[in-house]
Parts: C-alpha cells; structure tokens; sequence
C-alpha cells in the first residue's frame, strides 16, 4: 500500500516512526504557521500550499494528513476530503472514531503541551461531548520540545491514567510526540489511544475496506 504522508515542518519524529511500521510511504512537508487553522482565510492558505504539491500526495493508495491545522472540526474534515480525491485519514478524525469505537465517553488526556494549549485540547474534547475526567500536561512548547520528549515521561504520565477510576480510555495527544516505538509499553488496564495509533488503526480500516 503506498501512502503519502503530510506532516507539519515542525514534525521531525513522526516520518522515522510511521516508515519503521510501513512500507512505501512519501512524506510532504506543510509549513509551519501559528493558530489552528479553523478560519476560513487559514484554510484557504493550507489548501493553496496543498495545491501545489495535490498531484504528487495523491499518486498514493491513501493520505494520512497528520497535522491537526484545520481540522479540529467536522467541517474542516469535509473540506479536506473534498479536496483530494483519494482515501484521506485525518488525525484529529482518526484520534475520536477510535476514542467511540473503544465505547469512551470519559477520557484521561495525556499531552505534551504548555498549559495554554493543553487547554484549548480539553475544550476539543469536551466540545465533541467528551468529558475530560484528568490529565497531565508536558509543559513543552514547539515542535522541537514536544519532539525531544522522553519516552519514560510519556510512560509515566499513561500509567497515572491507568489509575484513574473514571477514566474509560486514555488518550495521548499530538503526532510530534513519539509513540509508535513505545506502544505495548503504554498498555494497562484501559484502552491508550494515541494521535499516532489512531492514525494507523484507521489506515488498517481503510486498506481494509479497498481490499
């Protein structure tokens, strides 16, 4: 299965994470810009941005958008599918099927974040009728941060997860936070879904159903 991966140019972890688990993936690198890309005139950029690459991404069996620019709403997934014309997994999409397919409403978020953007991360949530029951936020700003995070404080930060109570699924947030090498080590008493994990687990569910 070819796939042709779109990642932000902050992402310096997930193109070595996503090629050690599959074969023939191109990566295509999308500017860096501030904010979260929700208004139509941010949207309209990424797309123009997009355009000039659209021909390339999709000589591909499917994308995998891993960014979460312009898509932390319905409407900006309905946008970018119309945009390619090929299957299309959307990160932030993947990361909620996943938290509904393991039956979750309450969820104990994990993020590598400051405390500003971890924030605007639980009002996601809590937006799409989530209810956020703990958290841990990593305190670490930009893609270079979040990208050096060790992977024993992600450990760490899921098995105090593992202990809450209420939680029914534990979620590890952000594609520049590297979690596919350490995925059996997350696992415990609760579903973990990361940015990442959920990404392949819809791409499996897309192979599947061209198959």
């Amino acid at each position: 299965m070819k796939v042709s991966l779109i990642i932000s140019s902050e992402n310096s972890v997930l193109e070595n994470d996503i090629k050690n688990v599959l074969n023939h993936v191109k990566v295509f690198y999308m500017k860096y810009v501030p904010g979260h890309g929700e208004s139509e005139r941010e949207r309209r950029k990424a797309f123009d941005e997009l355009s000039g690459m659209k021909g390339e991404i999709e000589d591909a069996d499917a994308i995998i958008y891993a960014r979460s620019y312009g898509v932390f709403s319905k409407r900006g997934w309905e946008e970018f599918r119309k945009f390619f014309s090929i299957p299309l997994v959307i990160s932030t999409e993947a990361i909620i099927k996943t938290l509904k397919r393991h039956d979750t409403r309450n969820v104990f978020l994990v993020t590598p974040y400051n405390q500003f953007r971890h924030d605007f991360e639980v009002k996601w949530l809590r937006d799409l009728k989530f209810k956020v029951v703990g958290s841990v936020a990593l305190g670490r700003t930009g893609g270079p941060a979040i990208a050096s995070t060790p992977h024993d404080l992600v450990i760490d930060a899921v098995s105090i997860g593992h202990r809450n109570p209420e939680a029914d699924s534990i979620y590890v947030a952000c594609t520049i936070l590297s979690t596919i090498p350490i995925l059996d080590k997350l696992k415990g008493e609760k579903p973990v879904i990361t940015a990442a994990s959920a990404i392949l687990e819809e791409l499996e569910n897309v192979r599947q159903r061209g198959s």
